[in-house]
């Protein structure tokens, strides 16, 4: 990075005065709690939304046709987002993006690492990810980010590092994924800050939760299979044949096979009934094959609601003591920590009651932009 920028933005913040910035991506998944927060600390003057040229998206469409409208889909995520052509075509969008915007800020604040936005100009960037591509290509269940060729996954590994390598800070919501941007795509441990996302306000102060002993919940959006709503009906199964009341509430689904004691509520957009929803569970369970830092597990702890996930990802990280971990993809092993729960309501409070506190210390929107704050100011030369 220029120090002469470097040392604009730090004479804008001894001034009282707010950095200017431009950001990309910033209205996906779990991080718009994050972007209201940067927009207190930056003046951001422009919000970009990178779209492929009409050619371009032709071209994936043709390229993409298969027997089977999934597959198609599947081909046409591949080609539009996974390979090194669409990470520079990105770029290239990006840099005319910048081009009116030059002189008019100081940062770049960027959600993700799908293109290299102003090439490496000097400009100060930080990165926000919860995954990189070298994790999900490797995840047998993740089809869209494997690697086609050798040649897409040189390139492609080699575009992304060299984004995260130059960016000020690369904030990420696991030392999961830390570990794997410092270890394989060389990014300064400095440079990589494990921040932990959080779950919404809304949670509000504790409460004294009951436990009925026989209701499970789950929500995932997207793929039931890979989001592991398959295996919790097969492991629900054998629940109910120890507990016959038991309930498996799902949220996040249109259409489920009928099954008995399976509840569907759909998509739930009501975050007062969503609130409610976690509150009243004895269990949440979310044995995902695909998740990595799944936000509904931050928000069943801070409803005080014991927690059950795989193994895989950042999943065992972030539930640590405040719940159950079984192996990916194990339906005995599901359908033992459901039981072992639901038999012991003692078990299920202490462990409940433990998320909360990871939730109050750890996992809340204030916590995590108190180390994103300071490790921007630490960037720039701000004390």
């Amino acid at each position: 990075m220029h120090a002469d920028l470097i040392q604009h933005s730090a004479t804008l913040l001894r001034a009282g005065e707010r950095p200017r910035a431009v950001v990309f991506g910033g209205g996906i998944g779990m991080f718009p709690p994050l972007l209201e927060r940067l927009g207190r600390e930056f003046e951001i003057v422009a919000n970009p939304v990178l779209e492929e040229p009409r050619l371009a998206s032709l071209w994936y469409r043709l390229v993409s046709l298969r027997p089977s409208r999934h597959a198609s889909y599947r081909a046409w995520r591949y080609h539009m987002e996974k390979t090194p052509w669409a990470f520079d075509l990105f770029t290239r969008e990006a840099a005319r993006a910048l081009e009116p915007l030059r002189g008019r800020y100081d940062v770049i604040l960027f959600f993700g690492a799908m293109c290299a936005p102003g090439r490496f100009d000097g400009t100060p960037m930080f990165v926000f990810t919860d995954s990189c591509r070298w994790l999900s290509s490797r995840n047998r269940h993740d089809e869209i980010s494997h690697f086609r060729s050798a040649r897409d996954e040189r390139e492609w590994l080699a575009r992304e590092g060299e984004v995260y390598r130059h960016a000020a800070r690369v904030f990420v919501g696991s030392e999961f994924v830390r570990e794997a941007l410092v270890t394989h795509y060389g990014v300064e441990p400095g440079r990589a800050v494990t921040t932990g996302f959080g779950a919404g306000a809304i949670f509000g102060e504790p409460y004294e939760k009951s436990f009925d002993g026989r209701s499970i919940l789950y929500i995932g959006k997207g793929d039931f299979e890979k989001k592991g709503g398959t295996l919790l009906m097969k492991a629900f199964e054998r629940v109910r044949r120890d507990i016959p009341d038991a309930q498996l509430h799902v949220v996040g689904q249109e259409r489920l096979p009928v099954a008995e004691g399976v509840v569907n509520h759909g998509f739930v957009r009501d975050k007062v009934r969503l609130v409610g929803l976690m509150r009243q569970a004895h269990v949440f369970a979310l044995p995902s094959l695909v998740d990595r830092n799944p936000i509904s597990i931050l928000e069943a702890m801070a409803a005080a609601t014991p927690c059950i996930a795989s193994d895989y990802g950042a999943m065992p990280e972030i539930v640590g003591d405040a719940g159950l971990i079984a192996p990916c993809g194990d339906e005995q092993a599901l359908a033992d920590a459901l039981l072992r729960l639901l038999r012991d309501p003692a078990l299920a409070r202490t462990m409940g009651a433990r998320g909360r506190v990871r939730y109050e210390q750890r996992f809340n929107w204030d916590s995590v932009w108190d180390t994103t704050v300071h490790e921007i100011r630490e960037a720039l030369r701000v004390s």
